[in-house]
Formats: structure tokens, C-alpha cells, sequence
């Protein structure tokens, strides 16, 4: 080859790699624009053109909200999982959009709302908005019993509910379900109210009609038990009554019984001991209130009428003064409470006295005593007693005299003890008391 052809070659060969760098630059350019509008070999993601996100030129991703529900009377929780319109976020979302809880036989509530982006194969999380506190949330998640969840949600263009598993599963198995009761209560007729409720160890809803295997007795077999039966625990589903004639009634669930029995109306009754008497007055408190069992025991307090608040079933106490207290027994169970009251009287020995006109040593006195007493006895302190109601005594000599009166009567007896000061016959009269 000569030099000219050499040439020629050479200066060929740069034109090409000038032309191909142009369209590697332009190229670049129309990625570059292709990624920032979402319509190139990337998506707006980032992610590779094999991913989902890039379908016939429309981004495939769908939003969705997964709600978690709990019951408080169950005491379980379940996650739903519902697609809403892509330009809904945790931000721009509002509870009227919340929609209604699945119509199964627990009354749900709305705890928290997770908003999440789903491409067909990878899930992400965009935001979460609380319902309630987090802290009830966090309790729920770690004290409640997770039911099974539903069947995952198909994207769709708008709001709607999962899917709910329809047809509950009829084999129910044995020690699977399993009964329970409440507390019977007596409703103060002699008609016994107890509730019932179950635990379905099942994962699904099970049915299982009234019959041989769920069924009450004696009597009516139905007496408004469930037929479908969900996963978890269920308390206090329904409630039975039965007249005071009958001493029990039973509910079998699959071979296993719960039965409850005849329990005693609550009745509060003490007794007090005295009723009335001379402060200082002692007296003795017993409870006598009736209704309690060995599981559902009698509490009770006590209010003493003088501010005193005591509890036990046994007690003592004394009343310094005199005067009328209402005393007040409540006594509870979990079937309720009942309160009986009772009055006692405190009497109070007194008297009162004066000089006698013209004699500084002479007195007379009035007994003023409470609760009608029939005897009375008087010291004078001199040496000198007196059985009458109102003595008149004179002393010799003067000086401070303490004098006693004890009355005694159907209610008891009580002392009161005043001082007599009795003056010289030549000094000023001077009398002095409490």
C-alpha cells in the first residue's frame, strides 16, 4: 500500500470515531431527559427495566393502606390490607376515608394505618399515622392474640376491603373449642344471669349448629348460643338466664361442658352491740352480709358515722361523744353491691349546779343527763353522798370540791365529774365548772 492510501485509511477512520462520539453524547442526552420524566429504560424508581414499575409506558406501582384492628372485649387484633389511589400518603390521607371494619361478629376498632407501595414483587413503607397513642398500640401488639390475616389484596384502582374468607370451615375439631363462663349472679328474684363465651383454637372461622354438640341443658338446647365461631378468645358472648326453680344449667361445646349453678341473692347485714349507751361508748361491729362464693368472695367497708372508715368483717370502736351515728355497711361483689345502715346512740351523764341565795357553802343540783336514766349517785367529795336526781348540799368548810355524778338506766350507765369551788362565808360567792 502506498502513502496516499495510507493516508486516505487513516483520515477515514477518524471521521467515524468523531461521528460515533456525536452520537454518544446525543445519546447520553436523550437517557438523561428519559430518566428524569420515568419513560426511559429506567424507571422513576431507579430500578431496572425488568422491573414491574414500567408497564406499556404507566408506572404499575400501587398504593395501599394496611389497618391494624383490634377488639378490646376479645382482646385480639388482625391487619387488613386495602389499595387506595396512588396520590394518597400518609400527609394528604384523612380518617373519612377509613373504611368500615369487616362485618364479623367482633366489634373492631382502628388502631394504625400503614401506608405502603407495592411493585409486584418488593413492599416499602411510605409513612404511618396513629389512630390512637402508641403506647395502646404497642400494648395491643404485645398483650392481644393476632387472628389470622386475609388473603392478599389485589391492586386495584380505588379503596376497597380485602377479601374476607366467606365460607367458615365446618370441621370443627375436637378441644379445639372450648367454653367458658362468667360470674352467675342472682338478679335479687331469684333468676340466675350468667354469660357465656369460648376459645376457638382454629386458624379460620368455624360453624358448628346448635345440636348434640352445642347445645344447653336442661331445657331449651338453644339458648342463643353462636353457631360460627372465630379464631381467638371470646368472653362474654352472650348471656343465659334460668329461674331460681332450676339449680343449674350446662353448655356443651364439642364434648366439653361449662355449666354454672344456683348462687345466693347479695344481702348486706351487720350486727352492732350496744345499740345506745354512755360515752364513752364501746361497741362491737360483725358482719353478717350473705351472697358471696368461694369465687366471687364478699368485700366490704365500713363507715362508722364519726368519720371513721374502717374495712374487715370483725371490729371494735369507741365513741368519745355523745350524740346519734349513722353507721353504713356496703359490702360488694362482681355481681354488685348492696348497703344497710343502722343507728347508734350515745348518751351523756351531766348536771349543772348553783349557790343557793344567802348561804356561800349551800348549792343545789340538776342532774341534765341524756338517755332517761333511773338511778342517780352523787359524791360530794366530803364524805357525804347523795341518791337523789337533785340534791341540795352544803359543805363546812370551803375549798375546790371535784363531785361526781354516775346516772344509770335500760341504757347503761355513765359518770360525769365537775369541781365546786365554795368560798369562805366572808368572801365574794365564786363558782367555777366545765
Amino acid at each position: 500500500m502506498g502513502q496516499s492510501s495510507f493516508q486516505t485509511a487513516a483520515i477515514a477512520i477518524m471521521v467515524c470515531l468523531i461521528i460515533a462520539g456525536f452520537i454518544s453524547i446525543f445519546g447520553s442526552f436523550n437517557n438523561i431527559e428519559e430518566i428524569e420524566s420515568g419513560t426511559g429504560i429506567y424507571g422513576a424508581e431507579g430500578t431496572n427495566s425488568s422491573s414491574p414499575l414500567q408497564k406499556d409506558g404507566q408506572s404499575s406501582v400501587v398504593s395501599r393502606m394496611r389497618i391494624l384492628w383490634y377488639d378490646t372485649t376479645s382482646r385480639t387484633y388482625t391487619f387488613r390490607d386495602y389499595t387506595i389511589p396512588g396520590n394518597q400518603n400518609a400527609q394528604t390521607w384523612t380518617d373519612d376515608k377509613l373504611p368500615e371494619p369487616e362485618n364479623d361478629t367482633l366489634q373492631r376498632q382502628a388502631a394504625m394505618v400503614r401506608f405502603l407501595e407495592w411493585d409486584g414483587t418488593m413492599e416499602r413503607m411510605t409513612g404511618t399515622k396513629y389512630l390512637t397513642d402508641q403506647e395502646t398500640v404497642t400494648g395491643i401488639l404485645n398483650s392481644y392474640t393476632l387472628i389470622a390475616p386475609p388473603p392478599s389484596v389485589q391492586p386495584g384502582p380505588s379503596v376497597t376491603k380485602a377479601p374476607l374468607q366467606t365460607t367458615p370451615d365446618t370441621t370443627a375439631e375436637p378441644g379445639m373449642l372450648i367454653p367458658t363462663r362468667g360470674q352467675p349472679c342472682n338478679a335479687g328474684d331469684g333468676t340466675i344471669t350468667v354469660s357465656f363465651g369460648y376459645v376457638s383454637r382454629h386458624n379460620t372461622p368455624v360453624t358448628l349448629p346448635v345440636g348434640e354438640k352445642n347445645q344447653f341443658s336442661p331445657g331449651d338446647p338453644n339458648r342463643g348460643q353462636p353457631e360460627v365461631f372465630s379464631p381467638g378468645v371470646h368472653p362474654d358472648v352472650f348471656t343465659v338466664s334460668f329461674p331460681a326453680n332450676r339449680t343449674n344449667i350446662v353448655w356443651t361445646l364439642m364434648s366439653t361442658v361449662v355449666g354454672a349453678g344456683f348462687v345466693p341473692r347479695l344481702h348486706s347485714e351487720f350486727v352492732l352491740e350496744p345499740l345506745k349507751g354512755y360515752a364513752p361508748l364501746t361497741v362491737r361491729f360483725s358482719d353478717r352480709s350473705t351472697g358471696g362464693t368461694v369465687e366471687n368472695r364478699i368485700v366490704g367497708t365500713w363507715d362508722l358515722g364519726d368519720g371513721t372508715v374502717s374495712q374487715g368483717q370483725e371490729l371494735t370502736h369507741r365513741y368519745e361523744q355523745p350524740g346519734q351515728f349513722t353507721v353504713t355497711r356496703t359490702v360488694s361483689t362482681a355481681c354488685g353491691s348492696e348497703t344497710s345502715s343502722e343507728t347508734i346512740l350515745v348518751y351523756r351523764a351531766m348536771f349543772d349546779f348553783e349557790e343557793i341565795p344567802g348561804n356561800s357553802m349551800k348549792f343545789q343540783f340538776t342532774d341534765q343527763s341524756t338517755g332517761n336514766p333511773a338511778a342517780w349517785f352523787w359524791d360530794f367529795s366530803d364524805g357525804t353522798t347523795s341518791g337523789e336526781q337533785n340534791p341540795v348540799h352544803t359543805w363546812k368548810n370551803p375549798g375546790t370540791y371535784p363531785v361526781g355524778l354516775r346516772v344509770a338506766g335500760e341504757h347503761g350507765s355513765g359518770t360525769a365529774v365537775r369541781e365546786v369551788v365554795v368560798p369562805a362565808a366572808t368572801q365574794l360567792n365564786k363558782i367555777t365548772g366545765n
